[in-house]
């Protein structure tokens, strides 16, 4: 008896397709990227400063170091950031971009409070005794502190600068370190504050010895202050 075998039909190779959605963000994620990133329509003309006082546009855009011309995408803001903040008289830098043509760079500077001599000359001083940047001379109306900027020495020596009287008149501050500040005022009356802990009370408590006529004054422990 005989059978009769049936061949299966060969199968075709089916070849994907992609959606034609697919297709078409591909496409312009392509044209998105040439246009950022190798086109001439996006690329940086010019850098703008804001907020700037002490330093000059042309100091902040040299420390920025954008290259003019290259793509506007490309320009790495956190790296400029941290080129800005390198320079002692900024305390906050923003970098954006500004398109089409533009990166904005928006700046806070330190306002000095005071100044610290140096080996090569004077540094400028915050409220947070931090380096506010270098000058040839001390301007005038700034107390020069004999203590190192930024370093907690400094920082003790500001916090006793900020809530002296105004009619103290200070005339000299040091701080060897950090527990050690000690001021003269005009009157010629020495005080050893120590910390800079404790100021206000340390001022109440030198006040009072101050009017008993005493001269050299020592409140670094102000509940058991010391006279002579």
């Amino acid at each position: 008896m005989s059978q009769t075998v049936r061949r299966a039909a060969p199968t075709k190779n089916r070849k994907s397709k992609l959606p034609w959605f697919v297709w078409l963000g591909l496409v312009v994620a392509v044209v998105g990227w040439w246009l950022l990133y190798e086109s001439k329509y996006f690329i940086v003309e010019s850098v703008k400063v804001s907020g700037n006082t002490r330093l000059s546009a042309d100091q902040v855009t040299g420390a920025a170091a954008v290259p003019v011309g290259n793509a506007l995408m490309s320009v790495n803001t956190g790296s400029v950031t941290a080129k800005l903040m390198s320079l002692p008289e900024i305390k906050t830098a923003t970098v954006e971009r500004g398109w089409p043509h533009s990166l904005l760079i928006t700046i806070s500077e330190r306002t000095p409070i005071a100044v610290a001599q140096t080996a090569t000359g004077f540094n400028l001083i915050d409220k947070e005794g931090k380096n506010a940047g270098a000058v040839i001379a001390p301007p005038a109306g700034l107390l020069v502190i004999a203590a190192e900027p930024d370093s907690p020495a400094m920082k003790s020596a500001i916090a006793v600068l900020t809530l002296v009287p105004a009619e103290w008149k200070l005339t000299s501050l040091a701080a060897p370190t950090q527990d050690s500040v000690v001021g003269v005022l005009g009157n010629g009356v020495s005080i050893t504050f120590g910390s800079g802990e404790r100021v206000k009370y340390k001022v109440t408590v030198a006040t009072a010895l101050m009017t008993k006529g005493y001269k050299v004054i020592n409140v670094s422990a102000p509940d058991a202050p010391t006279v002579r």
